[in-house]
């Protein structure tokens, strides 16, 4: 897939982290681990347009907003 911004298909993967926080700062964070698609001529990086939270993370998350009264 060729970059939007300068057209060039010398793309790099990568994994990553993304950490997911409510406002409480006492409450640990979620962690999700999408992929970060990164052009390797001019730079411009993206994190992938969907990704999955896993159940687990999905039911941390619930639970803590819940507690929170978002």
């Amino acid at each position: 897939m060729a970059c939007e911004w300068c057209g060039s298909e010398n793309e790099g993967r990568f994994p990553t982290e993304v950490a997911v926080h409510l406002p409480d700062i006492n409450k640990p964070l979620v962690l999700i681990f999408p992929l970060l698609v990164v052009c390797l001529n001019c730079g411009k990086a993206q994190i992938t347009d969907e990704f999955l939270v896993p159940e687990d993370e999905r039911r941390a998350l619930a639970k803590r907003d819940n507690a929170v009264g978002a």
